[in-house]
């Protein structure tokens, strides 16, 4: 199946750095990856990653969250997602707080589309 392309970014803010993600979906999909040190890395996505990310997307639901009144609690991790093609556009900006007072789960494919980026981010 031939699907427009897809451009996805996650930024993941944590206490001592910044980790950002570039996806791009098309007849050759690939990843290129910018950490806290400058360091840049890329590679071509393999069909499988392409899928997985596929059906994630295709997961995702717009949450609805309730309001709950945030202590002075500092949270460890803030997310911005960014999804867009030809005919889309959607942005989602969430903190680690959020996820913990979830109880209705109203973030679960989000959050799982922004771990599975950071999976298939990992360069060992």
């Amino acid at each position: 199946m031939k699907i427009y392309p897809i451009a996805l970014e996650l930024t993941v803010w944590f206490d001592f750095g910044i980790n950002q993600y570039e996806i791009t979906i098309d007849e050759k999909s690939s990843l290129s990856v910018k950490r806290t040190d400058d360091v840049l890395q890329a590679r071509d996505l393999t069909a499988a990653e392409v899928s997985e990310l596929i059906g994630a997307i295709q997961a995702v639901e717009v949450p609805v969250l309730k309001f709950t009144d945030a202590d002075s609690e500092k949270a460890s991790y803030s997310y911005e997602l960014i999804i867009e093609s030809a005919h889309f556009s959607t942005e989602f900006n969430w903190e680690d707080l959020d996820i913990a007072a979830d109880t209705d789960g109203s973030l679960d494919s989000v959050s799982r589309l922004a771990r599975l980026v950071e999976k298939i981010g990992q360069f060992n």
